[in-house]
């Protein structure tokens, strides 16, 4: 995944980082720590203080709201191409999330509804939330395919091993669990994004539809990382009690 959020932030480097963890868990290796602040205070600046700060400065001297979110949303969405560039790699949520950019841009503008320029990543969450509650009536969830995407680097060898795992009932119920939550929260985030955008004073939702995404990933980092280490101190406890 990549802007998953802050909303510039690549989201595929920080779900290659908590996928290592899980796969980490499974083999008995331990657990590195996945800071979910490490991006915190870039896509604060970069997708909240920065836009908040150019909208008021805009309307100031006279810009209509419409065209000054326009220019405030440039800020994420350059971010998020300058992430593609150092990173070398573009993922298809960070994809999902510039085009949701671009598209909220022309639709404000065309309609003049300032609303539409408030929305930026809160459509790719919920379609994504969504793709990972459907796939739960599939044999493999797709936070399955999400974590072999950046494991297996395309390298039939380790993709065959990786698809092995699923064999082991535990990774099945990991994966399983870690894709229900990521689809439900990602799903309420998408909820609550539409609802800050259209429902709340402008200069609020700015501040809201962002900081939204923000909280939800932090959230799942927080709680993927957790999850992870407590499968892998119950795996030690098993030879343990078993001895």
């Amino acid at each position: 995944m990549a802007p998953l959020y802050g909303t510039s932030e690549p989201v595929d480097a920080i779900a290659e980082e908590i996928m290592a963890e899980e796969i980490m868990t499974e083999t008995g290796e331990s657990v590195g720590a996945v800071s979910p602040f490490r991006f915190l205070g870039r896509s604060l600046f970069v997708d909240v203080a920065l836009p908040w700060l150019t909208v008021r400065i805009l309307e100031a001297y006279g810009v209509p709201t419409v065209w000054a979110l326009a220019v405030a949303a440039l800020f994420p969405g350059a971010s998020t191409l300058v992430s593609w560039v150092y990173g070398r790699r573009v993922e298809a949520i960070g994809i999902a999330v510039f085009v949701t950019i671009l598209l909220g841009i022309a639709m404000a503008l065309i309609s003049d509804e300032v609303r539409f320029g408030l929305l930026k990543a809160a459509p790719a969450f919920g379609l994504f939330g969504l793709a990972c509650l459907a796939s739960l009536l599939m044999p493999r969830p797709l936070m399955f395919f999400v974590a072999r995407h950046f494991q297996t680097a395309g390298d039939p060898a380790r993709a065959a091993e990786w698809n092995a795992r699923m064999e082991v009932a535990g990774f099945r119920h990991a994966m399983r669990v870690i894709t229900t939550v990521w689809g439900l929260v990602c799903v309420l985030e998408a909820v609550l994004g539409f609802a800050a955008a259209f429902l709340l004073p402008v200069h609020t939702a700015i501040v809201a539809e962002p900081a939204l995404g923000i909280a939800s990933v932090v959230g799942l980092l927080v709680w993927t990382t957790a999850y992870a280490r407590a499968r892998q101190a119950r795996a030690r406890q098993t030879p343990a009690a078993a001895s």
